[in-house]
């Protein structure tokens, strides 16, 4: 007995596997791809391809024993192959979904400014032909469709051709693109400033209000996009969605901007617009409406003048007034208030006007448009009349004791001016005339004082001054008194 050593072994276990099925079409695999690679590198040469093949065959004839049928196959196969390669060297490969670009550099278009607006094709099917190994290795995403864009010089609609650029370098021939052209639009792209206006389809004011003039903050906004689209912008409005009743000034916030054209919207052009400003402030102020009887103050009357007599002489260009106010205070008042009448420039047949805009409150709307109110006092029934007063029918009061007080002037002249009836009756006798030192200064020399005016039994007539002071004013000249001397030293 003797023992076998294992190359012994191995080879015989070799020997016996290489019948089996499966080990069979391994070999013939090996064989057939080692056939290929060979074929891969000589398909520019023809003769080397066909020796390649008939190497391969030569080296599989071991394998016809117990592969027959696979051998045979995969044989025809091969034959078919070199023989498709070298009676048809070159093919046609289609690539689908190739991207479509466009540059504008160093281009016309670059120089007169000019963006791309809009291209009709994103992407293209392309057609190549080839020498079949180099055709082989090309994908559609080392492909690019590049627009011709030599002659675009305007901003308008071309129709563009385009030219196929491969990133391996690979001879091909180009067959076909699908679609030939592509619509490219092109415009200037410009920037404009337009003011913001609000559009309130869904609010309503509550009964008994009215709203005031809208206020927008910001209140204009930068719109940047196609030279023709932003000049044919007229309007630009920031939309309120919701729907809301108002009894009190509001604010809303929105961020939807609506494009005119005149009335037309502004709708699939938009979306090539930007803007500088993407949410806007509408303050909708919101007031009360109230008709209001109009009334006068008056100042500088004689004591125990009859006001509810000489309001009844005056006569009003406009009786009331329509106004609107921002908050329901409006409610409490009885009467507006427009201005004053100072008593002393109060004349025969005086005409005093007084300006909406000085005597409405801020925030108040005047709602008659009435810009001016005059108020008249009438000439019928009404008198004026002159009347002297002497420097020494002056009298002071709250003198101090020390000093003593002489008018330096002789007298002046008072104009009373009221009722008819009264006017004739009144006589200097019932005028008194009097200056009041309660502020002297102790200063001795001249003064110029105030002289006020009582008028004793008569209740509808008032004093008229040209200055339209409180009081006229004369000088009065203050010295101090000289002290008595006693009788017992005048004796000694």
């Amino acid at each position: 007995m003797f023992s076998k050593d294992k190359n012994s072994i191995n080879t015989e276990n070799q020997k016996k596997g290489q019948g089996k099925p499966e080990n069979i079409l391994l070999q013939i695999g090996e064989e057939l791809g080692s056939a290929f690679r060979k074929a891969a590198d000589a398909l520019k040469d023809p003769k080397k391809l066909a020796a390649s093949a008939v190497q391969f065959i030569g080296s599989s004839a071991h394998l016809l024993k117990n592969g027959t049928l696979i051998f045979s196959v995969l044989t025809a196969t091969t034959i078919w192959a070199v023989v498709s390669i070298s009676v048809y060297p070159t093919m046609e490969n289609v690539y689908y979904n190739v991207p479509v670009e466009i540059s504008l550099e160093n281009t016309y278009a670059e120089a007169n400014q000019l963006n791309v607006m809009s291209l009709s094709d994103e992407t293209v099917t392309v057609k190549l032909k080839g020498n079949r190994s180099q055709i082989g290795e090309i994908k559609a995403e080392d492909l690019t469709a590049q627009v011709d864009v030599s002659n675009v010089m305007l901003p308008k609609n071309y129709n563009l051709t385009m030219k196929i650029e491969c990133s391996k370098k690979t001879e091909y021939e180009v067959v076909s693109i699908e679609p030939e052209t592509v619509s490219v639009s092109f415009d200037k792209i410009i920037t404009k400033e337009l003011p913001i206006t609000p559009l309130l389809d869904n609010v309503r004011i509550a009964q008994g209000y009215m709203s005031g003039d809208p206020v927008v903050n910001p209140s204009t906004v930068m719109v940047t996009g196609p030279q023709d689209i932003v000049n044919s912008i007229t309007k630009v409005c920031a939309r309120v969605s919701p729907e809301k009743e108002l009894d009190s000034t509001y604010e809303f916030t929105t961020d939807e901007l609506v494009l005119y054209n005149n009335n037309a919207v502004i709708s699939d052009d938009s979306k090539l617009l930007s803007f500088d400003k993407s949410s806007f402030a509408i303050q909708i102020p919101v007031f009360v409406r109230q008709t209001l009887p109009l009334e006068v103050n008056i100042i500088n009357a004689p004591d125990k003048f009859d006001l509810d007599y000489f309001r009844k002489q005056l006569v009003f260009s406009v009786g009331e007034i329509d106004i609107a106010a921002p908050n329901d205070k409006i409610k409490e008042l009885k009467s507006l208030n427009i201005g004053t009448i100072n008593m002393r420039e109060v004349d025969v047949g005086s005409v005093f006007e007084f300006k909406a805009e000085n005597f409405l409150p801020d925030g108040y709307e005047n709602l008659t448009q009435i810009d001016t109110v005059t108020v008249t006092c009438p000439s019928e029934g009404i008198k004026k009349k002159a009347i002297a007063i002497k420097g020494k029918d002056i009298q002071f009061v709250n003198r101090p004791a020390q000093y003593e007080f002489e008018p330096v002037s002789s007298g002046m002249t008072l104009f009373v001016v009221g009722d008819e009836e009264q006017i004739n009756s009144i006589s200097r006798e019932d005028i008194t005339a009097q200056i009041d030192l309660i502020d002297f200064d102790m200063q001795e020399g001249d003064h110029k004082m105030s002289v006020g005016f009582i008028i004793s039994s008569y209740d509808k007539v008032w004093f008229n001054g040209g200055d339209g002071v409180a009081t006229p004013k004369i000088i009065v000249s203050a010295s101090i008194q000289e002290p008595e001397e006693d009788a017992e030293t005048i004796d000694e």
